[in-house]
């Protein structure tokens, strides 16, 4: 007797691309380049060791990046010259390597996720009829596996950054997206120096990642103890302002015994392109530059005592976009090094004030308050 057809998806192993950005200039670019590797090193280990992702395809604009890749077993491919655009480099490689599924990663997008998370997610790919994609964040993907890549051409254009994927695909397409539950695992990606330092204590670190933040001490790290023993003290009040969904909310109301204050505001500027067109509006960014940081964060600290701080949302409001260099240092509280003065003045304000204050982007706000509470057990003394 036949057997049921064939599935147009079947799928035996699922080739993987790894994408790793210029390492940039400054020195905060440069420790946060440092730090993507070291988590790329991890992801790598982890996919071999699930052995379902093959092969895997290393795309790294910067050299030295590329041979510690391709001394892991990665086929590394070649470099970018012009302008990147996400979704035009992606189908050429699609193209070029004649590709039916795939999954993507950022190079550091998936710090925390195990080889057990990587192996459910193949085979929910795997046993999938129709097409169907997985990515961590459906508003904001840094990572997605998908059973059907010819899908990817069709949208190139719509794909500046990785970020629209999920968004793009269930939206413009109808795709059937798969969300992943909210947690570290899926929602930290290394984009800012804060992201790096508010997962230096998280039990699923990988060997590479755990062993750079070791050597790594510096007022980020201390900054982020505490704001981690503020979580941990009962009736503490934090301030969350940014891009915040409501399942963070409802993470830290299960998990602490702290009051919290949320602001939050423009959610998806990036994957629904508002950012790219000038349209990103903010009450709290509007108060800012009314009173200006240092009086705003007077005010803030009369209602609070610690806080978590998107700057993206504020520096998103129609003014220039800082340069990299710039944001990386604001992160890192390196007020000295920031040539945009605005920016400069902001990120002094927030080192100067009698509370402690972690400024970063997206990941300040959703996978590093993940980590933080997953972390917490580990801080904790045994009994």
């Amino acid at each position: 007797m036949d057997g049921p057809p064939a599935s147009k998806h079947t799928m035996g192993s699922l080739p993987t691309i790894l994408m790793l950005p210029p390492v940039g200039n400054s020195p905060a670019e440069q420790w946060v380049a440092a730090g993507r590797l070291a988590s790329a090193s991890d992801l790598v280990e982890r996919l071999q060791q699930v052995g379902s992702f093959d092969p895997i395809y290393a795309l790294a604009a910067d050299s030295k990046q590329r041979s510690a890749l391709v001394a892991l077993g990665v086929d590394a491919l070649e470099p970018v010259m012009t302008d990147f655009h996400f979704g035009q480099v992606l189908n050429d490689i699609i193209q070029e390597k004649n590709l039916k599924q795939l999954a993507y990663f950022g190079g550091a997008s998936a710090p925390l996720l195990t080889a057990m998370h990587l192996q459910t997610l193949f085979e929910e790919l795997r046993i999938a009829t129709e097409t169907k994609a997985i990515v961590n964040n459906i508003y904001s993907s840094d990572w997605f596996l998908l059973n059907e890549a010819a899908l990817l051409a069709g949208i190139a254009d719509r794909l500046p950054v990785d970020n629209p994927v999920g968004y793009v695909l269930s939206h413009d397409l109808g795709v059937d997206v798969q969300g992943m539950h909210p947690e570290a695992a899926s929602r930290l990606d290394i984009d800012t120096p804060t992201d790096l330092a508010m997962l230096h204590t998280h039990p699923a670190l990988g060997r590479h990642l755990e062993q750079f933040l070791a050597a790594e001490v510096g007022d980020t790290l201390d900054r982020v103890e505490k704001i981690a023993r503020l979580l941990d003290t009962p009736a503490s009040t934090l301030a969350v302002i940014g891009r915040c969904s409501s399942q963070v909310w409802q993470t830290l109301e299960r998990s602490t015994q702290i009051w919290i204050r949320m602001f939050v505001e423009e959610r998806g500027m990036v994957a629904s392109r508002r950012l790219e067109h000038g349209e990103v509006r903010s009450l709290v960014g509007e108060m800012v530059n009314l009173l200006g940081p240092r009086a705003f964060l007077d005010r803030i600290n009369t209602i609070s005592d610690g806080l978590l701080w998107d700057t993206r949302v504020w520096m998103g409001m129609g003014r220039a976009w800082p340069s990299p260099a710039d944001r990386f240092a604001s992160d890192l509280g390196q007020a000295d090094q920031i040539e945009d003065q605005a920016l400069r003045e902001l990120t002094r304000a927030a080192l100067e004030a009698d509370f402690p204050i972690l400024l970063g982007g997206y990941g300040v706000v959703s996978g590093g308050i993940y980590a933080l509470l997953e972390s917490m057990p580990a801080r904790s003394p045994a009994i």
